[in-house]
């Protein structure tokens, strides 16, 4: 079960970051023949490309979190004992919990009293704050699906995984 609901949510925002791409892809498309052939750009166009980025920022974040492939500082792997790597991966779970739980209750309340909408486009910015609470949930998701994980793991050959990865490829 705690498998499907990761891999649900997982393709859910890979799919999101797809169609976004793709999005973007076709609107500069647009763009550039507009401009360069017949000398005219939709003014929707830029509005709707920033709008596509946004969401895939914010959900390949959440796809990061899924995976743990944030980026961090890999020499405190080499500098600190296992038992201390331990102590700051707790520590950096618990932040993270309160980091996108406030996430989330914030961008709900931006959602919940923004009154809005884009110049060129016929939307409210709720729209554009939708995907900050879905990347809120997505991370708090993962991160309680990871919660057996994390109290765990001893982090006792996290250099040597690593290495294995980049040689591997």
């Amino acid at each position: 079960m705690v498998e499907k609901t990761r891999k649900l949510l997982l393709n859910i925002a890979d799919w999101i970051c797809i169609v976004a791409q793709v999005s973007i892809v076709v609107i500069l498309l647009v763009v550039i023949i507009g401009r360069y052939f017949f000398n005219y750009t939709p003014s929707w166009t830029e509005e709707t490309a920033l709008f596509m980025l946004t969401w895939i920022g914010l959900f390949s974040s959440s796809i990061a979190e899924c995976y743990g492939t944030h980026v961090r500082v890999s020499v405190i792997d080499n500098v600190f004992p296992p038992i201390v790597l331990r102590i700051f991966g707790i520590l950096r779970y618990f932040l993270k919990l309160a980091f996108f739980t406030l996430f989330t209750y914030y961008a709900c309340k931006i959602f919940s009293t923004t009154r809005q909408r884009f110049g060129a486009l016929p939307l409210s910015y709720k729209w554009q704050v939708l995907p900050a609470i879905c990347t809120g949930l997505f991370s708090l998701i993962f991160l309680v699906l990871k919660t057996k994980q994390i109290f765990t793991d001893k982090h006792e050959h996290d250099v040597e995984k690593d290495l294995e990865m980049l040689i591997d490829e």
